[in-house]
Parts: structure tokens; C-alpha cells; sequence
């Protein structure tokens, strides 16, 4: 009982490790999907201060 519980901790422990250390790239699969990139950033243009900073980004001049 108690074996099984401490295997599922340092599984899972190690998994999220492993998606730490590879994030970027599962970022960049994931944002390389058109659909989910254009969900994304239709979500993040829907939340105020995250547009906000985008467009002084882009028209600042």
C-alpha cells in the first residue's frame, strides 16, 4: 500500500520533470497546430492587460 503510493510520487515526480526540461518543445508543437494557435491568441487578446501590452508593443513609435 504504502510501496505503491511512494512509486506513484517518484513517477510522477520524474514526469513532470521530464515535461519541465522539454516544455519549449512541447510548446512549440503545440502552438504549431494552426487551430490551437489561433484559440490561444484569441484567448489572450480577449484578457485586458495582455492586450494591452501587445498593442503599446506593436505601435509604440
Amino acid at each position: 500500500m504504502m510501496m505503491g503510493f511512494l512509486i506513484r510520487i517518484f513517477l510522477i515526480g520524474v514526469g513532470t520533470y521530464a515535461i519541465y526540461q522539454s516544455r519549449y518543445k512541447i510548446l512549440n508543437y503545440i502552438l504549431g497546430i494552426a487551430s490551437i494557435r489561433r484559440f490561444v491568441v484569441a484567448f489572450g487578446m480577449d484578457i485586458p492587460f495582455v492586450r494591452d501590452r501587445f498593442l503599446q508593443t506593436v505601435f509604440r513609435g
